[in-house]
């Protein structure tokens, strides 16, 4: 939480309770989730905290850059946690976990392409869709 709690300082906000507590629900399921189903979560471990907190919470995160978003099946907007460093996600189609990828391999190709085309890459967005170890082992 201390990388959270240093970046909400630094845009002039405090790591409360309830965003903690928002943010232990993302670590914990490691699933793009939406903000009803992190309310859903946050009822059942008893805490009090309306929906309109919850979703103001999850686009604080967001706009902190420690959490991304994802359309769900029904066109819904899902969250999931996220490390501050640049990265892409390995999302499961089984259970719907979600593993943070690293970025050096696209590193690579984008510094190959800036050398042998010419072209500067300004943005670029990548999802990998398979099975986690769990599902593809059948545990």
């Amino acid at each position: 939480m201390n990388e959270i709690s240093e970046r909400l300082h630094g845009n002039g906000r405090y790591a409360t309770r309830t965003r903690e507590r928002v943010v232990a629900v993302l670590r914990d399921e490691r699933r793009y989730l939406t903000a009803h189903a992190v309310h859903d979560i946050l009822v059942a471990r008893g805490v009090s905290i309306s929906l309109s907190t919850v979703y103001r919470t999850l686009e604080l995160l967001v706009d902190l850059g420690v959490a991304a978003t994802h359309p769900d099946e029904s066109g819904q907007t899902a969250y999931v946690f996220c490390t501050v460093a640049h990265h892409h996600h390995a999302i499961c189609r089984r259970c719907g976990r979600v593993e943070e990828v690293g970025c050096g391999p696209l590193e690579r190709f984008a510094r190959d392409l800036r050398t042998g085309q010419g072209f500067e890459l300004e943005d670029h967005s990548i999802e990998l869709y398979g099975r986690c170890a769990a599902c593809a082992s059948g545990r």
